[in-house]
């Protein structure tokens, strides 16, 4: 495999974490950090051993092979097409930008160039996921009857970030509207439900601490997606894929091989976050782009896979917002 420069465009939380994985692997150099803050992009130089540089200088570059963007979400389409017309490879954090319209001309600019763009649905890459499709597409599972998925956080975020990041199916959801399709197919048909009990201020804004959306795939498969805020025991994030011979059950229920045996019981430990539920996940999923990409492989998932989840993502929203039923494929049309 040839080496791999790489540029890093977002300095943040996921620009740091995807960096800790690229600087221990062998093919890859981290050339270039940029951000809107300066300070920021700085201190990830000093760490990284890289130079603080502008996106277009970047762009222009001919010895960057790679971008990993992971700026905030309005400003992800410009990046891509930017880069994609510039010969990058590209790894991008879903979504691919906060509309519909806005996601399909960035899908049209990567299939133009032909450039590898992979999409940061990580829980593609957990271990458990990528045994469960293998098994799936082996046949072990037979016909599938049902999916379920249930994603709850253990805070609810600020009002003003609510009222900004698209609604809790949106939000939360994609990731597991993401993995349905991942295991199930496409779906036909979506709605969805939800409540604000606990918050009645989220009421005001037409917003939800917990929703329920109920799916119609096209292969005659049915079923719900549950997410849900201010859980107090943890992170919670579980997968059921039941078919005629049998049912495949994930959940991570604990981060340590140790229970407390004692007077009141059996207790041990629960991931609070996404970060302890998915670091193999995080990291697979980069070190398979960055493997891929300098083996001339194709990279996944693909633009269009992403444009395809936060199509089913924003129907379901809509749907739990005007109380309708939803075609998928016409949503957004």
């Amino acid at each position: 495999m040839k080496a791999l420069n790489v540029a890093m465009i977002g300095a943040g939380r996921m620009g740091q974490t995807h960096a800790n994985v690229l600087k221990t692997l062998a093919q890859v150099r981290i050339t270039d950090i940029v951000d809107f803050l300066p300070e920021n992009a700085q201190k990830a130089a000093d760490v990284l051993g890289a130079r603080v540089s502008e996106e277009d200088e970047v762009l222009k570059n001919p010895d960057v092979d790679a971008v990993f963007i992971t700026t905030p979400t309005p400003a992800h389409a410009e990046s891509i097409k930017k880069a994609a017309k510039a010969g990058k490879a590209i790894f991008v954090e879903k979504p691919l930008a906060h509309t519909l319209e806005a996601s399909a001309e960035v899908v049209e600019v990567v299939e133009k160039t032909g450039v590898p763009c992979q999409v940061g649905f990580m829980r593609r890459f957990d271990p458990a996921y990528f045994e469960v499709k293998k098994r799936l597409e082996a046949g072990e599972l037979g016909k599938v009857e049902n999916f379920r998925a249930i994603s709850r956080d253990p805070y609810q975020p600020s009002l003003n970030y609510l009222k900004t990041s698209g609604g809790i199916l949106v939000d939360m959801g994609i990731h597991d509207f993401d993995s349905a399709r991942f295991f199930c197919g496409e779906v036909e048909e979506v709605y969805a439900i939800g409540t604000a009990v606990r918050d009645d201020s989220l009421k005001d804004h037409n917003l939800f601490n917990l929703a329920v959306a109920t799916i119609r795939f096209k292969n005659g498969a049915v079923g719900t997606v549950e997410n849900a805020l201010n859980t107090s025991y943890g992170y919670e994030i579980v997968c059921d894929i039941l078919g005629e011979k049998g049912k495949y059950h994930l959940q991570k229920k604990q981060q340590l091989n140790f229970e407390f045996w004692g007077d009141h019981g059996v207790s041990h430990d629960y991931p609070q976050y996404f970060d302890q539920r998915f670091p193999e996940a995080y990291a697979n999923e980069v070190i398979a782009f960055a493997q891929n990409v300098s083996a001339g492989k194709p990279v996944g998932p693909t633009p269009k896979d992403a444009l395809e989840s936060s199509r089913l993502a924003l129907a379901a929203q809509h749907s739990l917002e005007s109380g309708k039923i939803i075609r998928v494929q016409e949503f957004g049309q």
